[in-house]
């Protein structure tokens, strides 16, 4: 392990956090802009579970520049210092806080909602701006202390995720994930974040990518996740097989299969 990627993953452990990591040249990131942009047209004249999931859980199992995406070496490189030599994505997503939106998201945990029962060292999150990333457009918040080590109570809320941490926030010590396009933030399962809404003229965009290792338990199984360095055999986690075209009838169908995978994993974790 080189120092850089060793001082990372002190950093990840010790804060639950790191930025910003750059990644990509802003040429890159604008391509991809456009890919994402692209992506979501397409899926709307596809229609159906595609249009309604357009933005997660499994874009790589549809869209190959996804699939070519989370394999990238960069991005590979800097994951295996953090949870080994052994890589599979458990999810892809993209983050759209739209000019002028109301949305936020409250102070929460997201291993809370995955059922995952040993995420320390064994899963981290790639958050890759495509586009900069500001207070103003509602970027992502961390809040820094000892409590991103580990599970916290939470308490039902009114936000997408139904639940928010149970303690007393100070938002004055958030800190704003700052980045400009092309570079990433990385967090932890455990890292307590939020969202606030955007007063920006533009959108936000982030393409976010988590990485788990097969060594990474997560109840009820099963589930499954695309192996993209290294190795693994099927444990918590059936291995995903890469698009072979874009939006063929067998990526489609993979892609199907997965997300009613996943969609009744979270059903029975929210019971």
């Amino acid at each position: 392990m080189t120092g850089a990627a060793q001082d990372l993953r002190e950093r990840l452990l010790a804060d639950g956090y790191a930025f910003p990591v750059p990644v990509l040249r802003p040429e890159e990131a604008a391509e991809l802009l456009a890919a994402v942009r692209r992506h979501e047209q397409i899926s709307r004249r596809v229609g159906g579970r595609v249009a309604q999931r357009w933005n997660s859980p499994k874009l790589h199992l549809l869209a190959p520049w996804a699939d070519r995406l989370v394999r990238d070496e960069r991005l590979l490189d800097m994951v295996t210092g953090i949870i080994g030599p052994d890589v599979l994505v458990w999810s892809t997503t993209v983050f759209t806080r739209p000019a002028g939106g109301a949305g936020r998201l409250a102070w929460h945990q997201d291993a809370l909602h995955y059922g995952w029962t040993n995420p320390r060292g064994n899963a981290v999150r790639v958050w890759l701006a495509l586009t900069g990333t500001t207070r103003e457009n509602g970027t992502m918040r961390f809040l820094p202390g000892p409590h991103n080590s580990e599970l916290v109570p939470h308490r039902a809320s009114g936000g997408p995720y139904g639940l928010e941490v149970d303690m007393d926030i100070d938002e004055a010590a958030g800190v704003d994930v700052l980045l400009a396009p092309g570079e990433a933030s990385l967090h932890t399962p455990t890292t307590v974040h939020s969202s606030g809404p955007s007063t920006a003229t533009t959108d936000r965009v982030c393409f976010a990518i988590d990485y788990i290792s097969p060594a990474l338990r997560q109840l009820p199984a099963p589930d499954s996740a695309l192996l993209v360095r290294g190795s693994a055999t099927p444990g918590s986690f059936a291995l995903e097989e890469p698009p072979d075209s874009e939006y063929g009838a067998a990526g489609l169908r993979r892609f199907h299969e997965a997300v009613l995978v996943r969609d009744k994993h979270f059903a029975a974790v929210g019971r």
